[in-house]
């Protein structure tokens, strides 16, 4: 098994005033896939596209919830430079993927990459590098199979996310 290093991010991502944290718990035991996103155009009012300016997009008005949402959406965030990073517990029932929360992990390409009926560039090599470093880790540690890995695509965001990430689930 190839070495992972997870930056825990979860206690350091600021959280909506106006929202509660996630009002749902779950065993772990109940997740029976991943979600892989991408973050597309989706910045803070400054433009920032990292882990941290997409928390601030998330907890301010946004495309999910005119409320804003209570955190960033997903639990994991890789980086364009490989950094994969911990955004929510496991056990958290996130709003990434709508009917599928309370049974996956959401995980975030930080990027805008083509996909069907989207024009966007390509994720980076650390980026699959680190895709498949982290699923090995959740396939091992959750005892998923390969299958068990999504594009948010699967579930009606056909450009989500993006063809060369698809890509990589089928390499599974």
């Amino acid at each position: 098994m190839s070495e992972i290093n997870i930056i825990r991010l979860v206690e350091h991502l600021p959280w909506n005033p106006k929202r509660p944290t996630w009002p749902r718990k779950r065993d772990i035991a109940s997740v029976d896939k991943v979600i892989l996103h991408q973050s597309a155009g989706r910045a803070d009012p400054s433009g920032n596209r990292d882990v941290f300016g997409i928390n601030r997009y998330h907890i301010g008005p946004n495309h999910i919830s005119a409320a804003g949402c209570p955190h960033i959406c997903y639990h994991f965030s890789l980086d364009d430079d490989g950094s994969i990073y911990l955004c929510n517990d496991l056990t958290d029932v996130t709003w990434h993927c709508g009917p599928q929360n309370t049974l996956s992990i959401g995980v975030m390409l930080v990027g805008d990459f083509a996909g069907p009926g989207h024009e966007g560039g390509e994720p980076t090599a650390a980026q699959d590098q680190a895709f498949m470093v982290l699923a090995e880790h959740l396939m091992n540690t959750l005892g998923l199979p390969p299958s068990a890995f999504f594009g948010h695509c699967d579930f009606g965001k056909p450009a989500c996310p993006g063809n060369t990430a698809y890509g990589w689930l089928k390499s599974l």
